[in-house]
């Protein structure tokens, strides 16, 4: 299966430079090969590195810009406005939208009184592995939403979806706010690369 997408990602950049191009072309698909031999490879490029590479050709350019349109793409998803989720349809959902994140964000969904998600938004962004939170800002946000419950989703990069000892702890806080404020808080997810999980049916799980 490896092998198969090196060839494919070979395929896609030879067919950038045109496999009829000329000896230039050919040698200057050759240099960005050797450079990032795979996908990941380009993935893992420093803005420095870029900004040289594009200094090689003109046609770098195109390649750097077809390579960022491919990511708006694959980034790009499902509005989830206007639509009631159960826990598991909301919990695939985020991972799709934060598959390939390398960055722990927060995400807030504020629901109607019908469970029915009318806003969300990221509304905090960390680095690899830690992101800091502020509950004023999340109750803040509700607020101005006139939200009747919130869902709180967290996204792990390491694909590691345990709830960690600072979770848990916040996850008690952001329920004992709600609680004072009047807002319901429906869930707390955390999002990995393939799967989640999800405070409210651990919770179930847990009484049963």
């Amino acid at each position: 299966m490896k092998n198969e997408m090196i060839n494919h990602y070979v395929k896609l950049v030879s067919d950038v430079f045109s496999k009829d191009a000329e000896v230039k072309e050919q040698q200057l698909c050759q240099r960005f090969l050797r450079k990032c031999p795979t996908p990941l490879a380009v993935k893992r490029l420093s803005r420095s590195e870029r900004e040289e590479m594009r200094e090689w050709a003109p046609e770098m350019a195109s390649l750097f810009a077809a390579i960022e349109l491919g990511r708006l793409v694959a980034k790009s998803h499902e509005e989830i406005i206007g639509h009631a989720y159960s826990s598991v349809e909301l919990g695939r959902s985020m991972v799709a939208q934060f598959q390939g994140e390398e960055q722990e964000s927060i995400c807030i969904a504020c629901t109607d009184i019908h469970n029915e998600i009318i806003d969300w938004k990221v509304l905090f962004i960390g680095g690899g592995c830690e992101c800091v939170t502020y509950p004023d800002k999340i109750f803040q946000y509700a607020l101005q939403c006139s939200a009747h419950g919130i869902v709180m989703i967290h996204n792990h990069p390491t694909g590691d979806i345990r709830p960690s000892n600072q979770d848990d702890s916040f996850t008690r806080r952001l329920e004992r706010g709600c609680e004072i404020i009047g807002i319901h808080l429906l869930d707390f997810m955390i999002v990995g690369r393939d799967s989640y999980y999800s405070w409210r049916e651990d919770k179930s799980i847990f009484k049963k």
